[in-house]
């Protein structure tokens, strides 16, 4: 009764920033919703992107997409409920679920379709399984995270060792932990003829720079940004007590630090350097796998005061969800969000069934494709250059507020039009088309929406 309890708060947690915040923050979960059934989208793994396919056959419908990654929140919390019941014991289990259904960074971007909630539940129940000896178990919940994020490859090792040591150091021990923890990877390689990622796409550099070090502060500040001050306080006191106490550090709690030693050893080598800085920055949602841990080391925090769990765990529950409702308010207040979003609702209740909608936004810059060719070159030499070169010859450079919308409206793209489309019986002028003036000169408007320094111009045209 206890885990469905636990199960039912973390998906009502996540079902709650949903309804107060329904716009779908993100890139490349745009893209994941408008390409639905594209299982393989350049160097990402399809293990989300298989999950959304099925999803959408149900239902087009992006709601339904985002109830299923808060589901998949929701088993990751339960997940790390039993986990830690493996750790530290019951008693202190269900206050490390709490710490991690509210944390403001898992509970809002698990709202969305990103991976990184769906890699953490693989991995939370592949070291539950591996705990309690369900080896097979284990695998397919390691598997299901390696198919998910590469960040999951770093607990094969330690799974493949922790077996051989802990329970077979024979030759056929060390086969069958191979087989048992390393078979994804392995099967994936091949796949892709001895690659990681199939040709015009990366994900490692051999090349190392020093300021790749500095991603290193950049994801302990948005670890601490984005994780509730109780936790962060917690943790250093879980932290400090493994350090005076060496006994706490069973060879359980060994694991949990040998793969996030691993995974930190394989940040600088990220072929995936982000704006404004590639060199030393990584997508902030690296910082998943630091969060986790810092989750559990505060949940070993709290035997220190074990009289105020309850204090703490409650301040922490309501710090964490006002934080995950901040973080996804902030994230679909810029005004591309809120415009894509109204004006997808309002075409949806006033165009008819075979009216079309002609949409001028600004265009996407095809410079985005220099530092992307010149990583290919890099990563792939001549062969990754060309392969990068034919996928960005046949991929649509359709303006974002133009995709967005896409994801936003019931309407299909056969209506939803862009130029060189000349004409439709409805226009869309954003303010930021580049012929906007020229198009809204002399016209008179239908509706006009504003967001900020942001507006869309809605018209109502004639087409010959």
């Amino acid at each position: 009764m206890k885990s469905l309890a636990i199960f039912l708060l973390a998906f009502a947690s996540h079902a709650l920033v949903i309804v107060i915040d329904p716009i779908i923050f993100g890139g490349d979960t745009i893209m994941r919703l408008l390409h639905r059934d594209d299982l393989m989208m350049g160097h990402q793994l399809p293990m989300l992107q298989i999950l959304i396919s099925g999803v959408s056959k149900i239902s087009p419908d992006p709601l339904v997409v985002r109830y299923l990654i808060a589901l998949v929140g929701a088993v990751a919390t339960l997940g790390f409920y039993w986990m830690i019941r493996d750790l530290f014991g019951e008693q202190w289990a269900v206050a490390g679920a709490v710490f991690f259904m509210t944390n403001p960074f898992f509970l809002a971007l698990s709202t969305v379709p990103y991976q990184e909630i769906l890699m953490l539940a693989g991995l939370v129940f592949a070291f539950h399984f591996f705990y309690t000896e369900n080896w097979i178990a284990a695998s397919l919940c390691l598997a299901i995270a390696c198919l998910t994020r590469y960040e999951a490859w770093a607990a094969c090792p330690v799974l493949t060792v922790a077996y051989i040591l802990r329970k077979d150091r024979t030759p056929t021990g060390w086969i069958k932990a191979s087989l048992l923890f390393g078979w994804m990877p392995v099967v994936w390689i091949l796949i892709n003829r001895g690659a990681l990622t199939s040709p015009g796409h990366f994900v490692v550099e051999r090349s190392f720079s020093i300021v790749r070090l500095l991603r290193y502060p950049y994801l302990a500040w948005v670890t601490v940004r984005t994780t509730q001050i109780t936790a962060v306080f917690l943790a250093a006191v879980g932290a400090y007590r493994m350090y005076r106490n060496r006994s706490l550090v069973d060879w359980r709690l060994q694991m949990q630090i040998a793969f996030v030693i691993l995974f930190l050893l394989a940040i600088p080598f990220s072929a995936h350097g982000v704006m404004p800085d590639p060199e030393r920055y990584v997508t902030s949602r690296e910082a998943h796998i630091p969060i986790y841990f810092v989750l559990l080391l505060a949940t070993l925090g709290l035997a220190q005061w074990p009289r105020w769990t309850t204090a703490i765990v409650a301040i922490s529950a309501v710090l964490g969800l006002a934080g995950a409702i901040m973080i996804a308010r902030n994230e679909t207040s810029q005004p591309g969000f809120q415009l894509s979003y109204r004006l997808a609702k309002y075409l949806d209740s006033a165009v008819q069934d075979r009216e079309r909608v002609l949409v001028l936004s600004r265009p996407m810059s095809e410079d985005v494709a220099g530092p992307y060719l010149e990583k290919a070159l890099q990563t792939g030499g001549e062969e990754g250059l060309r392969q990068a070169r034919l996928e960005l010859k046949t991929a649509e450079l359709k303006p974002i507020n133009y995709q967005r919308l896409l994801v936003y409206s019931r309407m299909d793209s056969s209506r939803l039009l862009t130029p060189p489309a000349a004409c439709g019986e409805w226009v869309a002028v954003w303010s930021d088309y580049p012929d906007a003036a020229r198009e809204l000169a002399g016209a008179q408007p239908v509706e006009v929406l504003q967001s900020g320094p942001m507006s869309v111009t809605i018209l109502r045209r004639r087409c010959q």
